[in-house]
């Protein structure tokens, strides 16, 4: 059995529900443009470059990277280049193309350190950007033994410390 009491209770229960329905529906309408946040995450190519740089540094069989004429000019300044030999271009928001410049290790497989480049490279750069690696070019410029490149670096070195001499 209902009593005024109780009608009129329900009554009010449920004119405060039809508000609170009303209030969310206000809370839950679509945000307008101006009240949008922004967000933006941008990746340099200087970066790109120097984590494919990185991940080639763990690839067993690159003697060294081969920098073109603004990192020998770097380098003869007595300045280094962590990204010598590595090219990158972003070719929209969500793709890069990456150019490596490496020297062979002499009796290694050109081919199987191309996969072994092929593989670390494209993770750390997507997993690290976001970006995906839509082009990968290794363009081997010379092959020696780690012998040779330890003299020949030596050699380069001795001749430096003879520059700065005189």
């Amino acid at each position: 059995m209902t009593t005024k009491h109780e009608t009129a209770e329900s009554k009010t229960t449920k004119q405060a529900t039809e508000v609170e329905e009303v209030q969310a529906v206000s809370i839950d309408e679509e945000p307008t443009e101006a009240n949008e946040p922004v967000y933006k995450l941008t990746i340099s190519e200087n970066v790109v470059e120097k984590i494919s740089a990185k991940a080639v540094q763990k690839v067993d069989g690159i003697v060294a990277m081969k920098g073109g004429l603004f990192s020998t000019i770097q380098e003869g300044l007595g300045g280094s280049s962590e990204t010598k030999g590595v090219s990158a271009d972003l070719l929209d928001d969500n793709s890069v193309s990456v150019d490596l410049d490496v020297i062979l290790e002499y009796g290694k497989s050109a081919v199987d350190i191309f996969e072994s480049i092929k593989g670390i490279v494209v993770e750390d750069v997507e997993s690290m950007t976001g970006l995906r690696v839509s082009e990968l070019v290794v363009n081997v410029v010379d092959v020696m033994s780690q012998e040779e490149y330890n003299k020949k670096r030596k050699k380069t070195d001795d001749e430096e410390d003879e520059n700065e001499d005189a």
